[in-house]
């Protein structure tokens, strides 16, 4: 049996996530836990949030998930624990400051620095999320 699990803090929302073994959709992760029955064996499991959006009626579309992938190996008549949390953590904080500060920018008049430092800050944590969307998760695998 496998046991994916989302370890998430208080102030996460629960977002419903996908999971796929061996590139076949399992199921979706309502909760903070999944269990899958497999057989023993070796498998690729992937932990997607997000899917991809499609442009018009031309059938194109960029794919906006957030996923990462880990080997796992499945013993006969044991329990595999996979937990994953966004990587992401002193990111998330920064960014949740500078959308609190935006906020009051609409209210109060902030200074042009501020502005400045605030559109480039987004800018850069728009590039990194690019960069590293397809390992946004960090998977940790144990037996239990």
């Amino acid at each position: 049996m496998l046991i994916v699990r989302h370890i998430r803090h208080w102030y996460e929302p629960k977002l419903p996530h996908a999971v796929f073994i061996n590139g076949y959709f399992a199921g979706m992760m309502k909760d903070n836990d999944a269990c899958i029955e497999v057989p023993p064996g070796s498998y690729s499991l992937r932990v997607q949030f997000g899917g991809p959006l499609r442009l018009g009626k031309s059938g194109k579309s960029i794919d906006l998930s957030l996923s990462s992938t880990t080997q796992v190996e499945v013993p006969k008549n044991e329990v595999i624990v996979c937990e994953f949390h966004d990587r992401e953590r002193l990111w998330n904080i920064l960014f949740d400051i500078d959308l609190v500060l935006w906020i009051i920018s609409l209210f109060v008049t902030m200074p042009l620095l501020y502005k400045i430092l605030s559109n480039l800050f987004f800018a850069i944590w728009l590039v990194r999320l690019v960069i590293i969307r397809k390992r946004y998760y960090k998977i940790k695998v144990y037996e239990q």
